[in-house]
């Protein structure tokens, strides 16, 4: 029997590709993973995490000669659909031989639906990496970071990246918001980096629905207090990144442009007075 094949491809930005170039030429000359062309990799763990999410390695077919650059993702393309969306590695920075994905299902998520029916030995094709926000150590004295749901995995590729570096100072403070205490992705991670690194990591949860007992942090959608509490204020040594679901990314940031360029600030944080080049829209 076939096994089921599903491409990833990628876009980027003429910035962004030409800020990546160097070290994507690199990556293609290796023959193992290119932003420039497709090369079939395999499923080889599925890892659930909780009632509708799940981690799907791809392991490398020959592990790559360096890592990625941060921060960079891939993108998924349904060929029977033509939907892209694109997916950031939540596998340490420093690994060559795999990517994991952290993948939820959505009841109205095409090609969620379409990973989530992907088995261990099916071939994925993949073509990035694909840059997002360039990162150089100490580039900010503050990084804010405002997430929902698999938001997480852009933060998480900067979290490991800042903290593993032993140069790199920035301090991070993370507002994290969920359904449930169940449906917060990597907790135990998150949880661990943050108790092992008190003085440079802070993370604040907010719930739709908190436990009944013992719940000491936040309670509903991102609010301005929370962000004036938990976030620093602005400041040419601030920078805040946003992801999320297309909801709470207009409440908070404003959405991308339709050219996914960054568009305007708006919402919270444009009325707590950030600027254009203190924000960054995953």
């Amino acid at each position: 029997m076939l096994k089921r094949v599903i491409k990833l491809t990628g876009l980027v930005g003429v910035s962004g590709y030409a800020l990546y170039k160097t070290t994507f030429d690199s990556l293609s000359s290796n023959k193992r993973i290119s932003p420039e062309k497709f090369t079939p990799i395999t499923v080889s763990k599925i890892t659930p995490v909780n009632h509708n999410t799940s981690v799907f390695r791809l392991k490398f077919p020959k592990p790559l000669k360096e890592p990625f650059p941060i921060a960079s993702c891939v993108l998924v393309k349904d060929d029977a659909t033509q939907i892209v969306r694109p997916y950031t590695p939540i596998s340490l920075i420093n690994e060559l031989n795999f990517i994991d994905l952290l993948v939820k299902r959505y009841d109205n998520g095409q090609m969620s639906k379409v990973i989530h029916n992907l088995k261990v030995g099916d071939k994925i094709e993949v073509k990035g990496p694909i840059g997002t926000l360039p990162y150089t150590a100490n580039m900010k004295r503050h990084i804010g970071m405002i997430c929902g749901g698999t938001g997480i995995t852009p933060m998480h590729q900067l979290i490991d990246c800042i903290l593993r570096n032993p140069e790199d100072k920035t301090k991070i403070y993370l507002i994290y918001a969920n359904i449930s205490k169940e449906d917060i992705l990597l907790y135990e991670e998150l949880e661990k980096l943050s108790k092992n690194n008190p003085d440079q990591l802070k993370i604040y949860y907010t719930l739709d629905n908190p436990p009944k007992d013992d719940w000491k942090q936040g309670v509903g959608f991102v609010s301005e207090e929370m962000v004036k509490e938990n976030i620093p204020a602005p400041s040419d040594d601030v920078l805040v990144l946003v992801c999320g679901p297309g909801g709470m990314m207009r409440h908070v940031s404003g959405s991308k442009a339709r050219d996914r360029s960054q568009g305007p600030v708006k919402g919270i944080l444009k009325e707590l007075g950030y600027t254009q080049d203190q924000v960054y829209k995953f």
